[in-house]
């Protein structure tokens, strides 16, 4: 009996009990309906809070100098060619020098409000964007012109023009490690980070923050050194490889051991790896259905053997072996269960996609979790079908023969 005969005898065999191989199928669908959807919704779950993250810093990271290391020299401060240097790797999405100093903004009352300003390049904007409450960002043009204009934050902003529209408004900064005091036109006022932590009181002190073109600092504190260079990783998986190419390239132009590295969100990473072990523990456990998808397939299974003793008897009567029965019955239950995987597969894309159009969240279907669905659900079928199949495999055709 070859395997296209024993193909069709198991069809034949499913197919008189529509219900019942139903009812078989079930448990497998359900296990495999489980595992697909519930990976995708924790992928796509997982994403959408780390994205949430990259926003305030994940994924980000701030290189810099050791000033205090003993083998440290001027002509290792981070400058232009190191950006030129850097800009290139495959797994950057953005980079941005920055300087930044230590000023007082001045209000209307002379009075200072102490804080920092940063020197900043239009790379700077996607790496650490800003929520504009009125006005805008710093255009590129005035970035290469060095034109005298500032964003600065809104606390600052309502402490220095508590009665009227700061946009257009001077503004002056007195830089205070320089003997400088520069004045700037506010163009663009933004959302404090720390807005919440002043809200709820947590912070008593919210230093004053601002930003100017990176070209104009440099005229300002007549230097070309800067504090540090960000960079964003254009995959969050790929952080460690995009910062050890760029902490090799660093220490190959100049000395190993003086750069340092320092990511903006620092519990980032930790909180990433505990979603992704959440992930797999649940998918995990929607995997355990299958199991008993597995015992429902060899129960049937050991049901069928038992209603069709006759048949096996006149089988093996008129000439077929026990290998042919084994085959036949290892057939029915494997058929069962892939029957039941791509079902399972179709209904796990179904739940996936509605529960992520309510909730909001975007499924991401995994192509190995799909592939090793389909294998399980093959030997499920073949592990647990194994037994009853042997069982009429085994049988004496003359005690078959006269079973009633």
């Amino acid at each position: 009996m070859n395997f296209i005969e024993i193909f069709k005898s198991a069809i034949q065999c499913l197919s008189g009990n529509k219900l019942r191989s139903l009812l078989t199928m079930l448990g497998i669908i359900i296990g495999i309906s489980s595992v697909i959807a519930m990976s995708a919704i924790g992928q796509g779950g997982q994403k959408k809070i780390t994205g949430s993250l990259a926003k305030s810093g994940f994924g980000v990271y701030e290189i810099s100098v050791d000033t205090d290391h003993e083998n440290y020299r001027s002509s290792y401060a981070l400058n232009s060619g190191d950006v030129a240097l850097l800009k290139d790797n495959d797994n950057l999405e953005a980079i941005s020098p920055r300087m930044f100093q230590r000023v007082d903004y001045k209000n209307t009352n002379n009075k200072n409000l102490r804080g920092g300003l940063f020197g900043t390049s239009p790379g700077f904007e996607v790496i650490d964007e800003l929520t504009y409450i009125m006005g805008r960002p710093i255009l590129e043009n005035e970035f290469l012109e060095k034109t005298h204009v500032i964003v600065i934050d809104h606390i600052t902003a309502n402490k220095i023009f508590p009665d009227k529209n700061p946009l257009g408004e001077k503004i002056s900064i007195d830089f205070r490690g320089l003997n400088k005091i520069e004045n700037f036109t506010i163009v663009g006022v933004f959302q404090h980070p720390d807005a919440a932590m002043n809200e709820l009181g947590i912070s008593r002190f919210i230093p004053a923050l601002g930003r100017i073109s990176l070209p104009l600092m440099e005229r300002i504190t007549e230097t070309d050194e800067y504090s540090s260079i960000l960079v964003k990783a254009s995959d969050t998986s790929m952080s460690q490889v995009m910062l050890t190419d760029i902490m090799t390239e660093l220490e190959n132009k100049n000395v190993t051991d003086i750069y340092e590295y320092e990511e903006q969100v620092s519990r980032g990473s930790s909180f990433n790896e505990i979603l992704s072990t959440l992930n797999v523990f649940v998918t995990f456990v929607a995997s355990i259905s299958l199991l008993v998808g597995g015992i429902g397939v060899m129960n049937i299974m050991l049901v069928s053997v038992t209603e069709r003793i006759k048949e096996i008897g006149i089988r093996k009567a008129i000439g077929a072996k026990n290998r042919d029965i084994l085959f036949q019955f290892l057939t029915e239950a494997i058929v069962l269960s892939i029957s039941g995987g791509a079902i399972g597969i179709f209904m796990g894309f179904l739940a996936a996609e509605i529960f992520g159009i309510v909730s909001g969240i975007t499924p991401i279907f995994s192509v190995n979790v799909m592939t090793i669905s389909v294998v399980i659900s093959t030997l499920i079928g073949l592990i647990f079908g194994v037994y009853p199949a042997n069982q009429a495999a085994r049988m004496n055709p003359i005690d078959a023969l006269r079973n009633e």
